[in-house]
């Protein structure tokens, strides 16, 4: 079942129109929509640069791969197809220093962000393979990577650690119009928990947060979406930007 999941959602990848869902072939389970991420990475030959990660208030964090030949240096080019649009949100990342294996106890705030060897902001790159993402169950959208299709990253942000990451100024335009500007928190709560309750959760599908892997720790913008033929800037305030030309 779990290939004939990933050819599923390979045939998208491949340029077959999207899919209304998984049908019968969805996973039963977190553990099978783990497993179909990891067979579409293998199918793909890739291998995994890092996570991205939500954790939405009184609910397990929602997760999933990123394909380190995903993973760009800012500024970057993206390829949209003329007439197409693809989604945008601008994030705040981590860089792994050290592994974080599985052991007796569960790893704490303090230890995980330790752990860090840098930090930066982003913008990840959201296509589902879905005809509507908003129509299919969370395991759907776990197995199909939660529409991720790759993250921008911008330079490493030297005096982080004496930065409130709760409370910072985010700025997005597209074509020099701005989307979104305003203040305050990762709806999903501090970015340095979800990084801590990410590097817990994994241990459940068999993996562990490595050294040198990236994770982007959830949307401060929403998710919006962009023409091709755009340039689009998101930072933050403390940060720095990050500079993406949709191609």
């Amino acid at each position: 079942m779990t290939d004939t999941t990933a050819d599923l959602l390979l045939a998208v990848r491949h340029g077959a129109p999207p899919i209304a869902g998984l049908g019968a072939a969805a996973p039963a389970d977190e553990a099978g929509a783990w497993a179909i991420q990891r067979a579409v990475l293998r199918r793909v030959g890739g291998r995994i640069g890092g996570y991205k990660v939500a954790t939405p208030t009184g609910k397990p964090p929602s997760a999933a791969l990123l394909d380190a030949a995903g993973l760009r240096s800012a500024p970057a080019r993206w390829p949209v197809a003329p007439g197409q649009r693809i989604g945008i949100e601008t994030e705040v990342a981590f860089r792994l220093a050290r592994d974080l294996p599985p052991r007796g106890t569960p790893w704490t705030r303090e230890e995980v962000s330790q752990a860090i060897d840098a930090c930066f902001p982003t913008i990840e790159m959201v296509a589902s393979r879905y005809a509507d993402m908003t129509k299919v169950s969370l395991l759907e959208s776990i197995a199909d990577s939660i529409a991720h299709a790759g993250l921008i990253c911008g330079a490493e942000v030297p005096d982080w650690r004496g930065r409130d990451l709760n409370d910072l100024a985010v700025r997005q335009t597209a074509g020099g119009m701005v989307q979104v500007e305003k203040r305050g928190s990762n709806p999903a709560g501090d970015p340095l928990l979800s990084l801590t309750r990410l590097a817990n959760h994994l241990h459940a599908f068999g993996l562990h947060l490595e050294a040198g892997q990236v994770v982007t720790t959830g949307s401060w913008t929403g998710l919006l979406f962009v023409d091709g033929g755009q340039r689009v800037v998101g930072g933050f305030g403390g940060l720095g930007e990050v500079v993406v030309d949709l191609a």
